[in-house]
């Protein structure tokens, strides 16, 4: 137990640094930004309670806001996403086996296709809520849905990548 408290506490904090300092500095087009700390989110142990998801999921968010002189973008967009974790997560990663308890989700614990569902929908609500509340208008809602979309598939690019480069099999 110890042990899965260290490897979250240290996932959090390598993932924000590189949020912090690489991946808010890469624009791609001007539109497009890798969101790499999501995973720290949507890995955290399942049998995590409800408000600890919430405040921990505010608490990255707002520590990237600070860092990125942005005022609650994160921070909301993280809590969205927690959010729609405890609704969606646990239907998405038992879906074939409803009696099976997921303790991290990681492409490790379930299969690659319920994890790659299960992080492009969590990255799709991430990338939505931030694109929205980023923009706050529809006067060029074209470029917003382009920019969500391929924020959303760039972000779960980099979930599935880390999880396949970082992640060691169980």
């Amino acid at each position: 137990m110890t042990r899965l408290i260290f490897a979250n506490i240290f996932r959090f904090i390598i993932l924000i640094v590189l949020q912090v300092l690489i991946s808010n500095f890469v624009y791609l087009g001007g539109y497009v930004i890798p969101f790499v700390y999501i995973l720290a989110v949507l890995m955290l142990p399942s049998n995590l309670g409800k408000i600890p998801l919430l405040l921990i999921s505010f608490a990255a968010g707002m520590l990237v806001d600070v860092f990125c002189v942005i005022p609650g973008f994160h921070a909301f967009s993280c809590t969205m996403l927690a959010f729609f974790r405890i609704v969606l997560g646990n239907r998405i990663l038992t879906q074939n086996e409803p009696e099976a308890v997921v303790t991290t989700p990681s492409i490790h614990e379930v299969p690659f296709q319920t994890f790659s569902v299960y992080a492009i929908i969590m990255s799709a609500v991430y990338c939505i809520a931030y694109g929205l509340v980023e923009v706050f208008n529809f006067g060029n809602f074209g470029m917003t849905l382009l920019s969500m979309a391929i924020n959303t598939v760039v972000a779960w690019i980099m979930i599935m990548l880390s999880q396949f480069l970082v992640t060691k099999p169980r």
